[in-house]
């Protein structure tokens, strides 16, 4: 049975990964200073309202964070404590570099990811501060990029276990050049439609579109660092065109029904969109 990419992404996973954010950053306490979320759940946050013509983004079903301390011995006591924080907003070990726990009958991921350092991409981190704990994060180009531009999103919702409690904390989210960057680099590794659903509609739903994006990333803090290059290569190569990866993916992501012609044109608007976004990002003379 064939199935679409977007299925699993519903408004009630959504809900449980909000419940479990917000709770997770509820017990973390001064922790929630040195996570910064990225991937599947970043655009929701950063474009907020979409305008009327743009359907809301569809969300995730895990949460992805970019773990913001230094991984020295010494702060071996910071990642126990972490690992106690998880456990106490309901987290268990899973597989990896991941925890999870049950949410309203749905299964929500945590997934820590942390710069490359002397490492390989795609590599494990293990055991940051060698004190036998069980955090790890997965090397992965740019992500220290997550923390040198992100934006502050107060996140008001109900608390898991606490009888419909309502709290509020606030939230670090990469910003628009990280985000791109990240996106940019997972096209790149792996076969996932909903990287490029995330990059197209967050281009289209910011502001007056993807130069609108552009113009806001130049701003980026972090807009000469060596990643950069690698990541807009990466953006022109998966939307050469039509058929390329980014443009196929977006399509299929979106696509609610087999015609060719809405393929076509899903294609071409991923297409035109990122086209617009490169276009402007040469205008500005930014690293590429």
């Amino acid at each position: 049975m064939n199935t679409n990419p977007r299925d699993p992404y519903t408004p009630f996973a959504l809900a449980a990964c909000e419940k479990a954010l917000l709770t997770l950053l509820t017990k973390i306490g001064a922790w929630g200073n040195q996570l910064v979320l990225i991937g599947g759940m970043t655009p929701r946050y950063l474009i907020g309202e979409p305008p009327p013509e743009i359907r809301e983004h569809v969300g995730t079903t895990d949460l992805d964070v970019v773990v913001g301390v230094t991984l020295a011995t010494e702060e071996g006591e910071i990642y126990r404590k972490l690992q106690q924080h998880l456990k106490d907003a309901g987290f268990a070990p899973a597989e990896s570099f991941r925890w999870e726990r049950r949410v309203d009958g749905v299964h929500v991921l945590l997934e820590f990811f942390c710069p490359v350092g002397d490492g390989e991409p795609g590599k494990l981190l293990r055991n940051p501060g060698g004190t036998g704990s069980q955090i790890s994060a997965i090397r992965t180009r740019g992500a220290e990029l997550a923390g040198q531009d992100y934006v502050i999103v107060p996140l008001r919702g109900e608390l898991l276990d606490h009888g419909g409690f309502q709290e509020k904390v606030d939230l670090r989210v990469a910003n628009f050049l990280p985000f791109i960057v990240l996106k940019a680099f997972a096209m790149n590794d792996r076969d996932k439609a909903k990287d490029s659903y995330d990059l197209v509609w967050t281009l289209t739903a910011y502001g007056d579109g993807p130069r609108s994006v552009a113009d806001t990333a130049a701003r980026s803090p972090a807009i000469n660092h060596p990643e950069i290059p690698h990541a807009m290569r990466c953006l022109r190569e998966h939307y050469q065109s039509t058929k390329h990866r980014g443009p196929s993916q977006y399509a299929l992501f979106e696509l609610t029904q087999e015609n060719e012609d809405e393929r076509e044109r899903l294609r071409r608007f991923a297409y035109g969109s990122v086209q617009e976004f490169l276009a402007r990002w040469k205008e500005l003379g930014l690293p590429e």
